[in-house]
Order: C-alpha cells, then structure tokens, then sequence
C-alpha cells in the first residue's frame, strides 16, 4: 500500500469494537469523540485509522500537559526554596535589604559629612596660636581620626528594619 493508498484507507467500527481496542470503555469513546481524539463517521461508528492517529496525538498533549505541571512544579519549589535561603540568610545577618544599606549608609554619611564640615571651625580654635608644628598635626590627626570614626563604626544590627523577615507565603503561592 503506498502513502496515497494509505491516506484513503478507511476501516470502519463499532463504538464496541473501537473500545476493545483502545481499551476503554464506550462511554469514554463517546468522551474521546467529543473531543476529537477519535473520529466518529456516524452514529457509532467510527474511522479506526484516523481515530489511530488523532488518540496518539492526543496522548501526546496530555502526556506534554503533565510534563508541563511537573516542570513548573519544580520551578514552583525552587522558587520557594531560594525564597527560605534567602530569608535565613536575613535573619543571620549575612544579607541585608538594600532600602536597609541605603539607610544606614546615607546616614553615617551624612554624619561623616557634618563632621567634615564641622572639622576646619573646630580645629581652627584649637590651634590658634599654636607655633609647635608637632602639637599641631597632632590636634589635626586626632580631628580626622575623630571623624573617620563615623566610618569605623559599623554595627550590624543598624542594617536590620522592622520587618526584618517576611514569612509571606502568599507571595508565591498565589
């Protein structure tokens, strides 16, 4: 039989043959039918080579759609798990929220920058009339050092806000 042979060729059977051979029962080939994955040619009949091929394509999208869900499952308990690491590395200090960092940080730096500014009026009173170049550059050095401590003082718990951790299971589950 050649291809075109082929594509002429029609064996027509019963809904009780067809469910026999498929397997299924004859309500489920009425199913099947209704949602062309058998071909019916009548009242209980039905075109066994054609319902052959539409039957195996519509395996195949059922067999994709499970594949589909198992695949965004795993994407789905992934995306969870990275969401609990992420949040036990908040509550241990290891990572910190960046609204947190620009907080803290705007704030030393602005510290820093009012003791900067501060620095030449305060010293200027403390070495005026000074002569010992020595004493001076001291008095200087214990300024900027006074100021850089701003800087130094880094205390982890000033990166922490309020709502620290976020046990939302909402966000991902819908």
């Amino acid at each position: 039989m050649t291809q075109k042979d082929s594509e002429n060729f029609e064996v027509i059977v019963s809904s009780k043959e067809i469910s026999l051979i498929f397997d299924v029962s004859e309500s489920r080939i009425r199913q099947l039918a209704k949602e062309n994955a058998v071909v019916r040619v009548g009242h209980g009949k039905y075109d066994l080579p054609k319902s052959f091929k539409a039957y195996i394509n519509y395996l195949e999208s059922k067999r994709e759609e499970v594949l589909d869900k198992s695949i965004e499952e795993a994407y789905w308990t992934r995306a969870r798990r990275e969401k609990t690491e992420l949040q036990v590395q908040v509550m241990k200090g290891e990572l910190h929220r960046s609204e947190d960092v620009e907080r803290v940080m705007n704030s030393m730096l602005g510290n820093f920058r009012g003791k900067l500014l501060a620095f030449p009026p305060k010293m200027a009173a403390k070495v005026a009339g000074k002569s010992d170049l020595t004493e001076i550059r001291n008095l200087l050095k214990s300024g900027i050092n006074e100021a850089m401590t701003e800087l130094a003082e880094y205390n982890p718990k000033d990166f922490y806000s309020d709502d620290v951790v976020e046990d939302d299971e909402d966000d991902l589950d819908g």
